[in-house]
């Protein structure tokens, strides 16, 4: 395997491989706090101009840590904000996220989503702006944002609602269930499952195959397939607005029971 010493980079926010023709990004520990770091935020975006740049990489993999609950890391996080109460935090927060989401609309790569374990709401959202989602068999996302009493962020309803329409987007966004990797492959928020034994050479087994397509093919492929989601800037501006009215008036919540949760 070649190496690509400006390519292949190790921060305090995120590391990245190459693997041939294919880019996997890992999300380190700690993600929301990091993510409200405005260095970490310019530190990533830059580092995606530059990819962006590189024709030999194909296909990007985006993973998240999994050192630590989703469930509980989002829960965590929201309770130190409220204790602080101080949403500067928050802000940087949506910022930041924003920022990623429009970033990975317009990157000219094909961008593949893969989830683990308990999987954080804001993952489950980034997810949905990337052009392919691979999870693995033990894979489980809730809504942990209904335990505090706030919005999701991250477009979550923007996609949910051209994915699968009004209806279904209800039924994941609104109800207290846990969705394990089947239902969300029913639901199509989700496009392969595999298991987690194997699971990295699995994942990569796909990106190759996309990343065999011509690279001008496959960025004139997403701006085509994208070409619905033009709005997605404006979406985002009005989400924040939501969820910032909800959190200055101080109506979000402490963490409710778990047990009161449905598992499926």
């Amino acid at each position: 395997m070649k190496q690509h010493p400006a390519i292949e980079v190790e921060f305090k926010f995120f590391s990245t491989k190459i693997f041939d023709d294919v880019l996997w990004i890992n999300f380190q520990k700690n993600l929301l706090i990091q993510s409200t770091s405005l260095e970490n935020r310019d530190t990533l975006l830059a580092y995606l101009d530059k990819v962006a740049a590189c024709d030999f990489i194909k296909a990007i993999v985006i993973c998240s840590s999994l050192e630590e609950s989703g469930h509980q890391a989002y829960i965590n996080f929201f309770q130190a904000i409220k204790s602080k109460q101080n949403n500067l935090g928050l802000q940087r927060l949506c910022n930041a996220y924003a920022s990623f989401i429009l970033k990975i609309k317009e990157l000219n790569k094909i961008i593949i989503h893969t989830a683990c374990g308990n999987v954080l709401p804001l993952f489950l959202n980034l997810s949905l702006v990337c052009d392919y989602r691979i999870a693995a068999d033990n894979t489980v996302y809730k809504n942990s944002y209904l335990d505090m009493g706030v919005l999701p962020i991250g477009g979550g309803a923007y996609f949910l609602s051209k994915m699968i329409g009004p209806g279904k987007t209800w039924e994941l966004l609104a109800l207290k269930k846990e969705y394990a990797a089947e239902e969300a492959m029913a639901y199509g928020i989700i496009d392969k499952i595999v298991p987690l034994n194997g699971f990295q050479p699995e994942v990569l087994r796909v990106a190759h195959q996309f990343g065999e397509v011509p690279g001008t093919t496959l960025s004139g492929l997403k701006r085509l397939i994208q070409f619905s989601t033009n709005d997605l800037k404006d979406y985002l501006e009005y989400e924040n607005q939501e969820f910032f009215k909800i959190v200055h008036q101080h109506s979000y919540k402490q963490a409710v029971d778990p047990t009161t949760w449905t598992v499926l």
